[in-house]
């Protein structure tokens, strides 16, 4: 279990590593490019789609690893029944996303023209797609076809970026476009790729698993729309505090700090279907533990490598013009480490089959996030968004950590704190590191 647990880990974690790095190569394009407004106004115009896709997404992708896990109905049929659900969830998403653009546009974007939003909204359908499909890899434990679209998309969106902004100079647009061409392209590749896995695909929907599929979803939606909240209010709040240039700098600050997530995505993408699966009860208690003592140990020391370099590398990369990216960088880190955390223990009680616990810890997270940037963004600007998230992520992951000792039978100290089976893990960690690189 642990072998295959941390070779998927390794794989999926140096995909993402590299993905970074193409979006953080995009990232510097634009910021360079368009200056800290027009990377604000590109950041807010994806974040309707974004919005729109946490409210319409009705927990399919978690609820598809599960059921794919624990083998219920043929693949043929989660295939076809999940792009029928893209379909029919997409269309609805575009709809309400026209109306926002039109009659709400200029008090929810304000600084945002409605061209930029309109150019967005397309993404919505094809990431609702790519959510929806690509999970069935997951579910399937198939990590180096989903690594490989996951990869592919950072790929495409850099090089049409290059060729867009860079080649023809459209602008703000440009950006956008290459966004949602990247993600278009991508669902296509995906769509053969699923498809060989699963041998056919039948588009004529399977409604138990329709049924239960959204009864299952139902218990993850409302945890997915607080953590978009919670991880993307501040954004809307500077933007309505103080103005898109802001946002530009709150951008860069979030995109270098959220870079500590990678290796607790990683586990967390992993760990989700090997618990759905699990049977033994013994195994099962002391594996999650064990991965996330591991994981924030290592993200904690990068963290405070981040935390030195930091200050040289922000305007290293993005320009002179982000210095005041730095501070808040600086203290979303420990949001981040906190944010780790909860995410690995979140995606184990979700694999139980109790994803509402989740749901509660952070809609009560999400309140207190909100709560305090709408007090100390007008007093501190975007360092006062940077606390405000950093505290609320701290308290999440306390909550977290006790529902999790209840629900699993751990103590807290057994979470906490290193265990003798842990030098097992590294033990393991370093032959499938050498064997890799072998």
């Amino acid at each position: 279990m642990m072998g295959t647990f941390t070779k998927n880990t390794l794989f999926t974690f140096s995909t993402r590593v590299s993905a970074l790095f193409l979006g953080l190569l995009a990232s510097i394009i634009i910021a360079r490019t368009l200056g800290p407004e027009g990377k604000g106004i590109y950041t807010l115009a994806i974040l309707l789609p974004s919005l729109l896709l946490t409210f319409t997404n009705f927990g399919i992708n978690p609820a598809t690893v599960f059921y794919i896990g624990k083998k219920k109905y043929p693949l043929s049929e989660v295939f076809g029944t999940n792009i029928g659900i893209t379909i029919l969830l997409g269309g609805l998403a575009i709809l309400i996303g026209l109306v926002i653009i039109f009659f709400f546009g200029s008090r929810l974007f304000p600084g945002v023209g409605k061209e930029y939003l309109l150019l967005a909204l397309p993404l919505v359908l094809f990431t609702l797609f790519f959510g929806f499909i690509s999970h069935i890899l997951i579910g399937l434990e198939r990590f180096k076809k989903y690594n490989f679209v996951y990869f592919l998309q950072s790929f495409l969106f850099l090089v049409l970026l290059a060729i867009l902004l860079l080649g023809f100079h459209f602008g703000i647009k440009s950006a956008i476009l290459a966004y949602v061409f990247s993600f278009f392209l991508v669902c296509l590749i995906l769509f053969f790729l699923v498809k060989k896995e699963t041998k056919k695909v039948i588009l004529k929907p399977n409604w138990e698993y329709f049924k239960n599929t959204f009864l299952y979803g139902s218990k993850a939606y409302l945890g997915s729309i607080f953590v978009f909240f919670h991880t993307r209010a501040d954004r809307f709040l500077i933007n309505f505090f103080i103005a898109p240039f802001a946002v530009g700098f709150y951008s860069v600050s979030a995109g270098v700090a959220e870079s500590l997530w990678l290796l607790s995505l990683a586990a967390s993408t992993v760990l989700f279907p090997r618990v759905a699966s699990e049977t033994n009860g013994r195994r099962l208690k002391e594996f999650t533990p064990l991965v996330w003592r591991s994981i924030l140990f290592i993200t904690f020391l990068m963290a405070i490598l981040l935390f030195f370099v930091g200050p040289w590398l922000i305007p290293f990369l993005y320009s002179e013009k982000f210095l005041p990216s730095i501070q808040p960088f600086q203290i979303l880190l420990l949001g981040s480490l906190a944010f780790c955390g909860m995410g690995i223990l979140g995606n184990d009680l979700s694999a139980r089959g109790k994803p509402q616990l989740m749901t509660y810890t952070v809609g009560i997270s999400m309140i207190l996030n909100i709560i305090l940037n709408i007090l100390w963004i007008p007093k501190w600007g975007i360092t006062g968004a940077a606390w405000a998230t950093s505290f609320s992520y701290l308290v999440c992951l306390g909550i977290i950590i006790f529902l999790y000792s209840k629900t699993s039978g751990n103590k807290i100290s057994e979470i906490l704190f290193f265990q003798k089976n842990d030098l097992i893990f590294y033990r393991n960690l370093f032959s499938k590191i050498k064997s890799l690189k072998s």
